[in-house]
This record gives structure tokens, C-alpha cells and sequence, in this order.
């Protein structure tokens, strides 16, 4: 392992979120991820730069979505929320949606690469709309490793990283 090795974590709250929820229901247990651990345990030892955090903000859950952030904030995380968007759909109903967010992450993660801020990125997604972004990244020299739940790792994205870091694997060691 190289001690000089700059790292840079990206996480997809939003997509970390659903996946934890469909861990939670095949584990038949109830847990959420300690992000602090999840920083520490990715870096393995690694030179830790910064991590991001992007996420959405639904106003109904107010105080329990800003006491998250407040905290993955004094703990050194970047915190990027998108307000959601309420669409209304065929039937009348308007729902909630999440825009901008991999648009962000994706963003940060090529500037960043460009800026030479990292040698390597991490990220917390199983989702393949990251995977043109990290070929971009990979192209410039930069190591890209996915940090996902196996529920939720798209196949694309299992060839996309450098490593893959299978969260259930090391859900015993980032448990909150």
C-alpha cells in the first residue's frame, strides 16, 4: 500500500441510501453505515485528501436530514445537496425526484482529476451513469475504485474501476 497515495472519496447518498434499505430487507436486519469508518476503511491507510457527500433534501424530513449533514460536515465531508424536484406524473400524483446529482459528482470527480487533486477516486455507487465519467478519469492517469453494495452494482460499473470494494464484505467493519 502507498502511504503517498492521495485519495478522494465521492459518495451517492442517495444511491448508498436505497441500496443500505435492500441490504436491510435481504439481511433481515435494520443498520445504517458509520460514514466516518466507511472513510477510514476505503483509505486503508492511503493518503486521505477529502470526501464528498451528495445528496437530496426532502424539506418534510427537515431537522433529521440537516442534524446528517451538520454532522458528516464536522467530521470533514463536503456536503453537496439538490434540492428534489416534485414532478407530476400521468395519473395526477405529483412525486418527489431527485435531479442534478450524479450531474455534481460527476462534475467534481472529472474537474478534480483535471486539477490533479487525487491520484485515486473512490466511489460510493453502484450506478452506471458514473461509467463514461470514469473512463475519462482512468484516461488521464488517474485510479478510479467503486465502493458499492452487490444489490446494487451495476454490471458496467464491475468493469469500470480499477478495485471494487464490496460493501457487504465489509459491512461488519463500517457498521455504524
Amino acid at each position: 500500500m502507498n502511504n503517498n497515495e492521495r485519495v478522494m472519496i465521492f459518495i451517492d447518498g442517495s444511491n448508498v441510501f436505497r441500496s443500505m434499505g435492500n441490504y436491510n430487507i435481504q439481511n433481515t436486519e435494520t443498520t445504517r453505515i458509520d460514514y466516518i469508518k466507511l472513510r477510514d476503511e476505503l483509505c486503508n491507510g492511503r493518503n486521505f485528501i477529502r470526501a464528498y457527500y451528495y445528496g437530496s433534501e426532502d424539506t418534510s424530513k427537515g431537522d433529521a436530514q440537516k442534524g446528517f449533514q451538520d454532522k458528516m460536515r464536522s467530521h470533514g465531508f463536503e456536503v453537496i445537496i439538490k434540492p428534489l424536484k416534485v414532478i407530476q406524473t400521468a395519473d395526477g400524483r405529483k412525486t418527489p425526484i431527485e435531479k442534478g446529482i450524479d450531474i455534481a459528482l460527476a462534475t467534481d470527480l472529472i474537474s478534480l482529476a483535471w486539477e490533479g487533486a487525487f491520484d485515486t477516486a473512490v466511489i460510493v455507487s453502484g450506478d452506471s451513469d458514473y461509467v463514461d465519467a470514469i473512463k475519462r478519469v482512468k484516461q488521464k492517469g488517474r485510479k478510479v475504485e467503486i465502493a458499492s453494495f452487490r444489490n446494487s452494482l451495476a454490471s458496467d460499473m464491475r468493469t469500470a474501476g480499477d478495485r471494487t470494494v464490496m460493501l457487504d464484505d465489509i459491512m461488519d467493519r463500517i457498521r455504524l
